[in-house]
């Protein structure tokens, strides 16, 4: 190699390295870009719009404004003795009044209007056509109303902080009240939203703005009724491990149900099109796979106590039951026919249809879905009990137990196939949205329940006689009844009529099972194909470094 070639070479290296610096620096921007893209303009929009609207002026000022006037009103109250007594808990009991009131009230009942009035105006059908998806318009209105309430927290907190002067307070008390109340507003608003997409006619409208607007009040007086005295007992519930223990399970129930009823909220602003119900049914997974998990804490924390087990079992699977009535009861709502979009996605392999297609949209695979979750809890729940068969629970026999989780299992397949097939018949004649197929499952149990209350307390032969098999229908009263006193006294019929109703009401919904299982997956058709390829184009290879040379440039010899 020659002088003047080494000298070149020399001469191109720190122009190689700083392009390949610069290379580095704009794969970090289009990053950073793409990351603000992901946020989405809905979040701009709605706090620009939120920011400026005379609501927030006049929210913003009267906050300032009772900050003020309850600075100086306490002092001039508390007089000279503010120098001797501890008078921050009273300080921070009307600071806290003056803070949850916009974050209970003002801000949830705020996001329920942005969204129902995009259906009001008639905007939300342009901005469905956009490249937004559902998740990102209610991640980025979610995401307005939780600056919104930084702005209210940002607002009180000095006035928060002077209450650690007057004493009375600590730290972590004060840090506990604020956080759990940031994540009750955050978890209202949320609530808010998935009301607003509910709202699709004017009366709707009227009924969940009513709704709603009592019971944020009601968690409002709930909240400032509840923090005196949560504020005394602060210090003894702050050393106490069951307390930090029972925190971190509500913790874990508000971020599944907050998963679940944001996918909720996203779903019901979706294309009619779209799978609506996959992702939803892994969030009812997720949270009964957490509450197992948090009912086998108590067992270990307490291994001294082992006739308690068998009472949290019971209790722990009458609670899945209910949930899974609730859940079952909308999901066998749904529409029975699916898109060819969400044929497209369906399980192709054997295995894979056998073992989720019951996470496809469907009113059959619904009632599967809950059936088998349910009955998955009550295994697990009877093998807890005979496996601690040997310690007597509380006034309890393990029989009685058994009953109560069999029988209430019963009455969950029966209430679910009779609800399912009312509403496949109701709308061979007419047309049955979601919310009126769970409004004929309410019917339905209302109806199990009442009927036979009011032939029971018409009649003075039933009324002295006690418990009767006419009440047979009335889920509440019959396990209530097998818990107190088991199937004793003539009721030992029950044991062989309501698992016989559950499987003839099982086999009677078998036809439309078959029918939603036997469905297969399709082919895109090739401008399906050609769409993606334009709209995800491959990313062309770029240096994910400084030190790496850019495949884009031609090789310098």
């Amino acid at each position: 190699m020659s002088t003047a070639d080494a000298n070149t070479t020399e001469a191109e290296r720190p122009t190689q390295a700083t392009s390949n610096w610069r290379n580095w620096l704009e794969v970090l921007e289009h990053r950073v870009v793409g990351l603000l893209e992901w946020a989405n303009p809905i979040l701009v929009k709605e706090t620009r719009q939120a920011l400026k609207s005379k609501q927030f002026l006049l929210t913003f000022a009267i906050v300032l404004v009772a900050c003020w006037i309850v600075s100086f009103a306490g002092r001039a109250i508390i007089g000279p003795q503010i120098f001797y007594i501890a008078s921050g808990q009273d300080m921070l009991v009307a600071y806290y009044a003056i803070l949850a009131f916009p974050l209970a009230v003002i801000v949830p009942f705020s996001a329920f209007r942005s969204l129902s009035a995009e259906k009001e105006d008639n905007t939300y059908d342009l901005l469905s056509i956009t490249t937004l998806s559902s998740q990102q318009v209610i991640t980025g209105k979610l995401g307005s109303a939780i600056l919104q309430i930084l702005i209210y927290f940002s607002v009180v907190s000095p006035c928060i902080a002077f209450t650690f002067l007057l004493r009375g307070v600590d730290a972590v008390s004060v840090a506990l009240l604020l956080g759990v109340t940031l994540l009750a507003s955050i978890g209202m608003s949320l609530i808010g939203l998935l009301a607003g997409t509910m709202a699709s006619v004017r009366y709707t409208q009227m009924l969940l703005s009513v709704g709603l607007v009592l019971g944020m009040a009601f968690a409002f007086f709930g909240a400032v009724g509840v923090t005196p005295e949560l504020l005394r007992e602060s210090h003894k519930m702050i050393q106490d491990r069951d307390f930090w223990i029972g925190l971190g399970g509500v913790l874990t129930l508000y971020l599944t149900t907050f998963g679940l009823l944001h996918t909720a909220a996203a779903a019901q602003i979706s294309f009619p099109s779209e799978n609506r119900s996959t992702r939803i049914r892994y969030w009812m997974l997720l949270q009964q796979a957490c509450f197992v998990a948090w009912m086998t804490v108590p067992p270990l924390l307490y291994p001294d106590e082992p006739e308690a087990v068998p009472v949290l079992a019971c209790a722990a699977v009458g609670i899945g039951l209910i949930y899974w009535y609730v859940m079952g009861s909308i999901m066998t709502g749904e529409w029975p026919h699916l898109s060819r979009r969400v044929q497209r996605s369906l399980p192709s392999s054997l295995v894979g249809r056998s073992l989720f297609s019951w996470l496809n949209p469907g009113p059959a695979s619904g009632y599967v879905f809950a059936v088998a979750n349910s009955g998955a809890l009550v295994a697990l729940g009877l093998i807890t009990l005979w496996a601690n068969a040997p310690f007597p629970p509380f006034g309890l026999s393990a029989t009685q137990i058994s009953q109560f989780m069999l029988l209430g299992w019963c009455y969950l397949i029966i209430f679910l196939g009779l609800g399912r097939l009312l509403v496949s018949v109701l709308r061979r004649v007419a047309f049955v949205p979601l919310a009126a197929a769970f409004l004929v499952h309410l019917i339905l149990m209302m109806a199990a329940i009442g009927v036979p209350a009011v032939i029971y307390s018409m009649s003075s032969q039933f009324r002295s006689s006690g418990y009767s098999l006419l009440l047979a229908t009335n889920p509440f009263w019959t396990l209530s009844e097998v818990l107190e006193s088991g199937l004793v006294s003539g009721r030992e019929m029950l044991v062989y009529l309501l698992p016989a109703a559950a499987i003839v009401t099982f086999l009677l919904n078998l036809r439309a099972i078959g029918a939603e299982l036997s469905r297969h997956r399709i082919a895109a058709p090739a401008r399906v194909y050609e769409e993606e390829e334009e709209l995800h184009p491959h990313p062309e290879p770029s240096p994910t470094s400084p030190w790496e040379e850019d495949p884009r440039e031609p090789a310098k010899v």
